[in-house]
């Protein structure tokens, strides 16, 4: 059995289109469109400047393979803000079917306009595997410029994952350099 991997797209800032049509991501590959048609094999869609979120980006799709966590299971229910440690899993509290969050502002109430935050999610990975992950946004409102996709990240065996958290690789090979330094520093 294989075991499972964090795929990790660090440093993307992709701004936010103040359009209707927005960004629409395949958060897999990291692919980007800001066709109206949205982007085959596409799983989230921001718009509006940050101002609104869509699981709509694949527009031929008969479901969304992209669910973020809410404060309710209804797709009119608030995205829940995370925190760094906080965990994205099958407990997480998501919707199922389309469904799109934003304008009013008020489907974001535990993010600060301007200011980055985590959000978490459930996606069905291209081997109809449910993944778990986290995307951090800067978020606006009133149409306002300046919404960021940051980065995401996303455990593709099921399993929970940590926000904030990168791929265990590259934590691994900062901490054994940084360790290696502090050695080198010591003799």
């Amino acid at each position: 059995m294989a075991q499972g991997a964090i795929l990790w797209f660090p440093h993307q800032n992709i701004p936010i289109p103040t359009t209707f049509e927005g960004v629409s991501i395949d958060l897999e590959t990291g692919d980007v469109s800001n066709a109206i048609g949205g982007l085959p094999g596409g799983d989230v869609n921001f718009l509006l400047g940050g101002t609104a979120v869509t699981n709509d980006a694949d527009q031929t799709a008969s479901t969304p393979s992209w669910q973020p966590v809410r404060t309710g299971t209804s797709n009119t229910d608030s995205l829940r803000q995370l925190g760094i440690g906080d965990t994205v899993d099958s407990n997480s509290t998501t919707s199922t079917g389309f469904g799109a969050s934003g304008i009013p502002t008020s489907h974001f109430p535990e993010f600060t306009p301007g200011t980055p935050g985590h959000l978490g999610f459930s996606l069905t990975l291209q081997d109809n595997t449910t993944a778990y992950g986290w995307m951090r946004v800067t978020l606006q409102e009133n149409n306002q410029p300046g919404g960021v996709i940051h980065s995401w990240a996303i455990q593709d065996d099921g399993t929970a994952i940590v926000v904030g958290v990168p791929e265990p690789s590259s934590l691994l090979l900062f901490l054994l350099g940084f360790g290696s330094l502090l050695l080198r520093r010591r003799r």
